[in-house]
């Protein structure tokens, strides 16, 4: 069973997450996921695939010297569940906005549900596995 405060610091966990990305500091979202952990990106996202472990941090800090590209990652309708082996899934929709030029008109790239397995570690909560899958995707 989760407490409330496991609630609000998951929720923390995954909104921070993508927050870091919008504030360009992207490198310190490698932080959330544990050593070992998973990214993957579903079929329709830009570069499907599977990234993990040290190649998350690579996959971040690239991300973060893409100083052109303004980003807002908005998450809604959070759901968080224990499992039985005392992990627990956040599932949040997230809908992006990007762009890589000058022109910052809000025009939504992708709606997404995304997948965060989390583990306990050192205290807290940590990203073992988050899967990003594109439902809708804007032209």
């Amino acid at each position: 069973m989760l407490s409330i405060q496991d609630h609000l610091d998951l929720i923390a966990l995954v909104t921070r997450s993508f927050w870091l990305i919008d504030q360009g500091r992207a490198a310190e979202t490698a932080q959330a996921f544990i050593a070992d952990g998973a990214l993957t990106f579903g079929p329709g996202a830009p570069r499907p695939g599977t990234i993990s472990g040290p190649a998350i941090a690579a996959a971040m800090a690239a991300r973060q010297a893409e100083v052109a590209v303004t980003s807002r990652h908005v998450l809604s309708n959070a759901l968080v569940t224990a499992m039985e082996d005392g992990r627990a899934r956040v599932d949040t929709l997230l809908t992006l906005f990007r762009t890589g030029d000058a022109d910052v008109t809000p025009i939504v790239r992708s709606v997404a549900d995304v997948v965060d397995l989390c583990v306990r570690e050192d205290g807290g909560w940590k990203i073992a596995d988050r899967k990003i899958l594109p439902v809708f995707q804007p032209s």
